[in-house]
């Protein structure tokens, strides 16, 4: 019942993925089309409790799962990426800022103007870029190899220089800032064939 109920402004987004939250049972009997019909709804409406529901599909108790971390991957980025997609994009400038698009590349902006006013003024599309930021976490959360590879290297969504050149300018907020440091971690430091130097003691 409370499927049938998102997208129709009850608030039925929340209630599912906290009934979600954490709970394999629920997350294993979600159907593949519950999370085409999430990313069909993010076309037509960027709301970040969307992307915030998909990130829950792919880490339960802190383990990932792989096959939803892979399936949205293929149908949120790769399948969206060629003139219809659904995530902002991000890229750095000449003199080492970035800047982002909301409209897939047609116009870009200061990310640090961006973050300024959104933060100021709580907007939605800048709380729309903190969840999809959480959302390339969790798709690559547990070392997920083939993700990682998608967003960093085949699609370019993020590359190391997006990543660290974000990090390291201290005018952006730091909640946005301590994002970009998950990411540098879950991209490209906690990665095969890296492992703990303590794990050898």
């Amino acid at each position: 019942f409370f499927q049938s109920q998102i997208g129709k402004g009850l608030n039925a987004e929340t209630l599912s993925m906290e009934l979600a939250r954490d709970n394999r049972d629920i997350i294993d009997r979600l159907p593949n089309s519950q999370i085409d019909s999430m990313i069909s709804m993010l076309k037509t409406h960027r709301d970040g409790r969307y992307l915030e529901f998909l990130g829950v599909l792919c880490v339960c108790d802190g383990i990932a799962i792989a096959d939803n971390q892979e399936y949205i991957c293929q149908k949120l980025l790769k399948d969206h990426a060629q003139g219809s997609g659904v995530v902002y994009l991000t890229e750095p400038t000449a003199d080492q800022t970035m800047e982002i698009s909301v409209d897939h590349g047609k116009s870009w902006k200061s990310l640090v103007e961006f973050a300024k006013r959104g933060k100021d003024g709580h907007s939605a599309e800048y709380m729309f870029l903190e969840h999809q930021l959480d959302l390339f976490v969790k798709l690559c959360y547990g070392r997920n190899k083939y993700v990682i590879e998608v967003i960093t290297e085949e699609l370019r969504y993020l590359t190391w220089d997006e990543v660290f050149i974000s990090l390291k300018d201290d005018a952006l907020p730091n909640g946005l800032r301590a994002k970009y440091c998950e990411l540098v971690i879950g991209m490209f430091v906690d990665v095969a064939p890296n492992y703990s130097a303590l794990e050898t003691l």
